[in-house]
């Protein structure tokens, strides 16, 4: 086999391959052997056809357009490899003429990413995001959340306890069941119907799309959330005003991450601004068509115009910083060693608790080993660019 490759733009490369005639020969005469156990003619045993009669019968010619097929599947992949050519969408291939007896040659469009050269990348010069202060009352939501997760079903009580009240946990069952369910009586929703009625009430439900429920209230709980107090010592803290000042902290911690975050994000899409990338077009397409179809599977609407219009633009930017990322992270180097991948593994391991071999097999079954890999190494970059970037006040 020959292979040639012609550079038709920074994400275009035209391969062309040459296929010795032997070969060719070799491949049409696999056919008419396989032919041969699959045509069924009379007069002759399965798998006993004559080449010559299955000739007269078809042609000469007629397994040459699968043989071309066959040589372009197993010879195209191996002048990617031989060419050192890594496809980001199907190559369109073209045969040339077909003769049994001769050497057979094809061209493959093949789209690549292109080589990104980053020349400016430290240094840059950004405005800074203020962090947003935590107030009290972010921490009282906190709180809340917590109460209401450690809350406890119980039998309402008092003078209203068999009255359904908003908020209320109602036991019902809907008339041809045996089971009891539970149902939160919602203002606005469909269970919200269920308010000021009684226990022992049978209640007609009607739904959006026309459907009668009868449903009888068996009973009525409430859910009782802890005090403060009570909290604070259910989560290892020696009283509220303890868990209270673990939540600020850990509050701050997370908008301080997120902060940084945006920063680092801001920084690569600076360099990203000021680099000329091109980028494969049909790549683009797939990725879209693929976003677009997982849509479709959640069920959600169909996308206007300018919402796709959004979303090609968000693949595009992504693509451009995975692009400037990965030639930084080469110039820098910046890449994990296997070494350093392995600690870093053991130690996300440990983290979750688990022992490091469980975690990688997790992560190679999931088919994520790699992204994982990936993932850390461009966190690697962003935290270069991060402090060697100068991060100006924002100017009141």
């Amino acid at each position: 086999m020959k292979a040639t490759k012609e550079i038709k733009s920074p994400t275009q490369v035209l391969v062309r391959v040459e296929i010795p005639a032997e070969r060719v020969s070799q491949k049409i005469e696999e056919l008419f052997r396989r032919a041969s156990r699959e045509i069924e003619l009379p007069g002759f045993r399965r798998g006993r056809v004559p080449r010559a009669v299955l000739e007269a019968r078809f042609g000469k010619d007629f397994l040459n357009e699968d043989a071309q097929t066959e040589l372009i599947e197993e010879y195209l992949p191996q002048a990617l490899q031989q060419l050192q050519l890594r496809p980001v969408s199907p190559p369109q291939t073209k045969p040339g003429e077909f003769d049994p007896q001769k050497d057979f040659a094809f061209e493959a469009e093949v789209e690549v990413l292109p080589e990104v050269t980053v020349r400016n990348y430290t240094d840059i010069e950004i405005e800074d995001v203020p962090m947003e202060p935590v107030q009290d009352s972010d921490v009282d939501a906190v709180v809340e959340r917590l109460r209401l997760e450690h809350a406890t079903l119980v039998p309402k009580a008092g003078e209203r306890s068999s009255i359904v009240e908003a908020g209320d946990i109602v036991e019902v069952k809907i008339s041809g069941e045996d089971q009891i369910r539970e149902w939160q009586a919602s203002p606005g929703e469909l269970t919200g119907r269920l308010i000021g009625h009684r226990v022992g009430e049978t209640v007609v439900l009607k739904t959006d799309d026309g459907q009668q429920l009868r449903v009888r209230i068996e009973g009525v709980k409430i859910l009782e959330k802890p005090d403060g107090e009570e909290l604070a010592k259910t989560l290892g803290h020696e009283d509220i005003m303890a868990l209270r000042a673990k939540i600020r902290q850990e509050l701050e911690e997370s908008r301080a991450r997120r902060r940084e975050r945006t920063l680092k994000l801001k920084i690569l899409d600076t360099i990203v601004a000021q680099t000329p990338i091109e980028l494969p077009p049909r790549f683009i397409e797939n990725l879209v068509a693929q976003e677009l179809e997982r849509w479709q599977q959640q069920g959600m609407p169909e996308p206007a115009a300018e919402d796709v219009k959004r979303l090609r633009e968000a693949i595009e930017q992504r693509v451009r910083r995975e692009l400037v990322l990965e030639a930084i992270k080469r110039r820098e180097g910046l890449a994990l060693s296997d070494a350093d991948f392995e600690k870093l593994l053991a130690e996300e391991a440990q983290k979750r608790e688990m022992k490091p071999i469980k975690f990688r097999a997790l992560l190679e079954r999931e088919g994520q080993l790699q992204s994982f890999r990936s993932d850390a190494e461009d966190e690697r970059v962003l935290q270069f660019l991060y402090e060697n970037a100068k991060i100006h006040p924002k100017e009141q």
